[in-house]
């Protein structure tokens, strides 16, 4: 019984639990797109970092169960259309946590698209929370869309990702700057001095090979 605790504790979503891979995460050197108020919510949405920022704010109003109503239809997208045990799982999770009445983080839709959702006989399909999904968006469009471009919470998106942007310019400037000097390589390190026994023993010859070791034990 404790180690069946244990291991439902090791996921924090159904997601995870579900091993759906995650995506849309930029890479540390990735220069960020710059973010264009006047695009559409839904195009804006499909960025994880603006996403990220846009949800945190969602929160802080405590309008949050859209966005995360939106991830979490968007993890379940990731599923292949033939997986339907894990798309069954998944839709029943969403429907529970946000569709059903009195959800923990029910969400504002329509009644028509609630009814819709709840008395669907295949909870595999790949259209089941488009319509409220849609619904969604624009209501956070006409609601939180115009407070979050003057909120702190996009100064601070605008920053990091100019500073992400910053990064990545100089990045690519020092990316070329990556052969070490000659004068830097050791004697040991280099694959041309090693000792080799002369033929000839002249003095001439015995001279260098002085040098060449001396130079090579520097």
């Amino acid at each position: 019984m404790s180690l069946r605790k244990k291991d439902t504790q090791e996921f924090a979503t159904m997601g995870q639990a579900l091993r759906i891979p995650d995506s849309g995460l930029l890479l540390q050197r990735e220069s960020a797109p710059v973010i264009d108020p006047n695009e559409p919510l839904d195009k804006l949405l499909l960025n994880k970092k603006f996403r990220q920022s846009f949800t945190a704010f969602a929160d802080s109003c405590f309008a949050g169960e859209s966005m995360h109503f939106y991830d979490e239809v968007n993890e379940l997208h990731k599923i292949p259309i033939d997986d339907t045990v894990r798309r069954i799982y998944m839709a029943r999770h969403i429907i529970e946590k946000y569709v059903v009445a009195g959800a923990t983080m029910e969400v504002n839709i329509s009644y028509r698209s609630r009814q819709e959702i709840l008395s669907t006989p295949d909870l595999a399909h790949p259209d089941l929370f488009k319509t409220a999904l849609n619904e969604l968006v624009q209501l956070m469009k006409m609601n939180l869309a115009k407070d979050y471009w003057s909120s702190m919470f996009f100064l601070k998106f605008k920053e990091e990702a100019s500073m992400r942007t910053t990064g990545h310019e100089l990045d690519q400037v020092n990316g070329w700057n990556f052969s070490p000097r000659l004068s830097s390589v050791h004697g040991a390190d280099d694959p041309f001095c090693q000792e080799h026994p002369s033929k000839d023993s002249g003095h001439g010859n015995h001279d260098s090979d002085m040098q060449l070791r001396a130079g090579c034990q520097q």
